[in-house]
């Protein structure tokens, strides 16, 4: 288990690109463009995600940047 400021880069981005198209959908009833999730790192500072997520304890599949593809 990890707190916000523990996330690796990409969990970030992940929590980031998230947290950009539910604004974009509560604020402008839009979802972000694909230009807008791939430039979410410089668009949502890395102060509103340790604020919005502060007390927020994750783990590794709570994000899809962790799953592996599995051989069964």
């Amino acid at each position: 288990m990890k707190v916000v400021q523990d996330l690796s880069k990409e969990e970030m981005l992940e929590l980031k690109q998230n947290y950009l198209d539910n604004h974009l959908l509560e604020v402008e009833d839009r979802t972000a463009s694909y230009g807008e999730l791939a430039d979410a790192d410089e668009i949502v500072s890395d102060n509103i995600i340790f604020d919005t997520y502060e007390g927020t304890v994750f783990t590794d599949d709570d994000f899809f940047c962790n799953q592996v593809e599995r051989n069964i």
